[in-house]
């Protein structure tokens, strides 16, 4: 299943060109969080940062995160690791009484 990436980058139009990161909220909405900023490189960077991105090297590899560093993740752009999100445990099904304990 892909992830969802609830921030996007988008150009404002105008010259020279303005850009900012959006949020999808769950009204299905884009709303700005970030920009206008006429750097492309920062809204890429912030977006990746907000979508919890991994970070990686030159040729495309994944990069590790260094132990020696505890208070910055390098695995994750922006140095911080998503959080995760809570998920609803199914209600437990409830078990039938069978015939025979319902006749006696």
């Amino acid at each position: 299943m892909a992830k969802v990436k609830n921030y996007i980058i988008s150009e404002t139009g105008e010259f020279p060109p303005q850009y900012k990161v959006l949020h999808l909220e769950e009204d299905g909405i884009y709303r700005p969080v970030f920009g206008p900023d006429p750097d492309l490189a920062d809204a890429e960077r912030k977006c990746g940062e907000m979508n919890g991105d991994r970070a990686r090297n030159a040729k495309g590899q994944l990069v590790a995160d260094d132990p020696s560093t505890p208070d910055i993740n390098e695995a994750y752009v922006g140095g911080k690791k998503p959080s995760k999100k809570k998920t609803k445990k199914p209600a437990a099904k409830k078990k039938a009484k069978s015939k025979k304990a319902a006749s006696n």
